[in-house]
């Protein structure tokens, strides 16, 4: 992917970028990416505890190439709640839910809460979001899979709320199409570890 890109980029140029990105996942093996997402929690797991004011996480249930942090969920539900995401309509909703085995099998396969079991957890009750995604930037842009859920929650965040970009190495780019209305991360967390983006988090 080129690091000379204008911004902001029309939406083909958008696409290019994620047909790129979704490649290389795709020619990443599948012990790899364990090994990476093992890498990603242990990094988070002992990050998120020095964030004391952090009780309430925004998680997901992760795609065949995303970081899987189930593991994170595991290590961290004794001290912190984790919600997870439901597409409503075309909007991103955030659930409570105590153990991920409650996940039902939703559209394309992906677990999504119950709305019926699980409590909603607005924007406002959120102290940190991991925001899975195809690409990300070391200054804090993000390139989403093109159906703009995680665009229609990003901005209603408080502005305390912790951005963390959830990616392999592999997915982190020199420059990447950004639009007005794309919110940028905070933070950024691979299985290097987890940085801050400091124009965004200062």
């Amino acid at each position: 992917i080129s690091s000379q890109v204008a911004n902001p980029t029309p939406s083909h140029h958008k696409q290019h970028c994620r047909e790129l990105l979704q490649a290389l996942l795709t020619a990443s093996g599948r012990e790899e990416r364990h090994e990476w997402s093992s890498r990603v929690c242990h990094w988070l797991a002992h990050w998120i505890p020095s964030l004391h004011e952090v009780r309430t996480i925004a998680t997901y249930a992760a795609l065949e190439t995303e970081v899987d942090l189930g593991a994170l969920h595991a290590g961290l539900q004794a001290s912190c709640q984790f919600a997870y995401p439901l597409v409503v309509g075309r909007t991103l909703r955030f659930y409570r839910v105590a153990d991920p085995n409650e996940l039902r099998t939703g559209a394309f396969g992906v677990p999504e809460p119950d709305p019926r079991l699980h409590a909603m957890a607005g924007p406002d009750e959120l102290d940190l979001c991991l925001c899975p995604g195809l690409g990300f930037t070391r200054g804090g842009v993000r390139l989403g899979r093109g159906k703009a859920s995680y665009d229609s929650v990003l901005p209603q965040l408080p502005s305390t709320v912790f951005r963390v970009g959830i990616a392999f190495e592999l997915q982190v780019r020199d420059s990447l199409p950004r639009e007005a209305h794309d919110v940028l991360m905070t933070h950024l967390g691979t299985e290097e570890g987890v940085t801050p983006i400091p124009a965004a988090s200062s």
